[in-house]
């Protein structure tokens, strides 16, 4: 890992969903069946530098960020844990046809070619949400249905990579999805918890 990624990294070692102790993201047993997630690695906390390497990817056209926030969640990932594919939360076409890419993906293909897997567009969104400064239950109201698959992930361990998690209901809908289309296991990774 570079050493300005290591300098930012604060692994998260709890559930996503109940923010209990679990190793590496793990989601935890009283957890395990509400959420499709068999985990969630997350790099660092939504603040500081990371917010600032976020922001500058995301809205300032900083492409070259996505190295550092790809090492950062590399940094994130447990020894052992294995994945077939890496994909990315897809972000709405207008969103797209604004930004001229997608954040999340330069950083899941940075992911999948330092572990050596395939990188793949498994989803598509329907329509883009303003989730900033929604609860849990409006989010999970929001992304309900606003993701399709776009292939068939064939009984893969898909590693979905997006660059904030909050309530993790995006990346919940998301494994929703790709299960429902054939997935084995679905794993979120973000580079920051907000």
């Amino acid at each position: 890992m570079g050493c300005r990624a290591a300098a930012l990294a604060q692994v998260d070692e709890v559930c996503f969903r109940c923010h209990r102790p679990s190793a590496r993201g793990q989601t935890c047993g009283a957890c395990s069946s509400l959420t499709p997630l068999s985990g969630c690695l997350v790099a660092a906390r939504y603040e500081g530098a990371v917010k600032d390497l976020i922001w500058q990817l995301k809205f300032h056209r900083l492409q070259a960020a996505a190295r550092v926030a790809a090492e950062l969640v590399l940094a994130a990932m447990p020894e052992g844990q294995t994945f077939d594919v890496v994909s990315a939360v897809p972000i709405a076409p207008g969103r797209y046809r604004e930004r001229g890419y997608n954040q999340a993906a330069l950083v899941a293909k940075r992911v999948a070619a330092r572990l050596d897997l395939p990188y793949a567009e498994l989803l598509g969104r329907t329509s883009a949400l303003h989730q900033l400064g929604s609860d849990r239950a409006t989010r999970l109201a929001q992304v309900k249905g606003a993701f399709y698959p776009v292939r068939v992930p064939n009984g893969r361990r898909v590693l979905l990579v997006d660059d904030v998690v909050t309530t993790g209901a995006t990346l919940e809908e998301c494994a929703r999805t790709l299960l429902t289309a054939g997935a084995r296991e679905v794993w979120g990774a973000a580079v920051a918890r907000h």
